[in-house]
């Protein structure tokens, strides 16, 4: 097997010591810390800075050209208040972030796989699970950061009717969607040790992309159902005139919760939930090493 990588393997970057009577949560939260700074201090790197600037310059100008090409007699109109909000939201929240989260939180037990330096967190005491969360949160701050720098940035040249609660929304929707996406890609990740993106691909495409918009009831089952019903809810858009169909409205392609905070629970809960599972197996696991596949 080759030696790991010598600047990963630095002794008091993951160090801590095991108390009497510690707890996992207490464990976690006095080691994860350590691995955030180093992670964010490695990843600046010119390649993560040229991905950071694709998620941001891409969907802006995509933005911008298409509320540039919008005629005038359109602009203040309630329906394209609702398309580019719609838009907006399908672009950065769906798009953008839930891919981000997909090319940098799915391979992380992979990538520590690859490089030989798994083995370091197997000699520290939840080792495994403070390496995992502390790159979930790295990633979850690396793309949350650039959705809300891509509506700051092209908010202003769209024609909506209330560009402050606009704002605040997708932004909102950004975090959410991180943190949701963010734990079930590295759920994934946890489990599959081949193949692992091309995995997460065809689940967010078939699951996130298509059974979403699928108007039955099988679209509640997805991270992208409640993300959409915050939408529609916090800027008050008509579901009525976006989904023309009246079968696609009873079919419920947005939750009946008039404010939308029930929605937020039930993100919030899911990622609890497979951030969870993500942290339990991955202590539980056997992992085969590169030299061994």
């Amino acid at each position: 097997m080759s030696s790991p990588s010598k600047d990963y393997a630095k002794p008091d970057e993951y160090a801590w010591k095991d108390e009497a009577g510690q707890g996992i949560l207490a464990s976690l939260f006095r080691a994860t810390p350590g691995v955030v700074s180093y992670e964010l201090a490695r990843s600046r790197t010119p390649a993560r800075i040229a991905m950071f600037v694709l998620m941001v310059g891409i969907p802006t100008a995509l933005l911008i050209a298409v509320a540039n090409l919008t005629p005038e007699r359109f602009r203040a109109n309630q329906q394209t208040n609702i398309a580019f909000c719609v838009l907006l939201y399908a672009l950065v929240p769906q798009v953008m972030t839930m891919l981000g989260m997909l090319v940098l939180a799915s391979p992380i037990v992979h990538t520590e796989l690859e490089g030989q330096t798994w083995i370091y967190s197997l000699i520290r005491y939840r080792g495994r699970r403070s390496l995992l969360l502390g790159k979930y949160i790295v990633a979850v701050l690396w793309t949350t950061t650039a959705g809300i720098l891509v509506t700051s940035l092209s908010i202003p040249f769209l024609p909506l009717q209330n560009p402050g609660k606009a704002w605040l929304t997708i932004s909102l929707l950004c975090v959410l969607s991180s943190l949701a996406y963010g734990a079930l890609f590295i759920l994934i990740g946890v489990v599959f040790q081949k193949r692992v993106m091309v995995i997460s691909f065809v689940y967010a495409l078939l699951a996130e992309g298509l059974l979403a918009w699928i108007p039955a009831v099988v679209n509640q089952f997805t991270i992208a159902f409640r993300l959409r019903s915050i939408l529609f809810r916090w800027l008050d858009l008509s579901v009525e005139k976006f989904f023309r169909s009246d079968g696609m409205v009873s079919n419920g392609m947005v939750a009946e919760d008039p404010t939308g905070f029930v929605q937020i629970g039930w993100v919030l809960a899911i990622t609890a939930l497979l951030l969870a599972l993500a942290l339990w197996l991955v202590e539980r696991l056997q992992y085969s090493f590169q030299s061994e596949l």
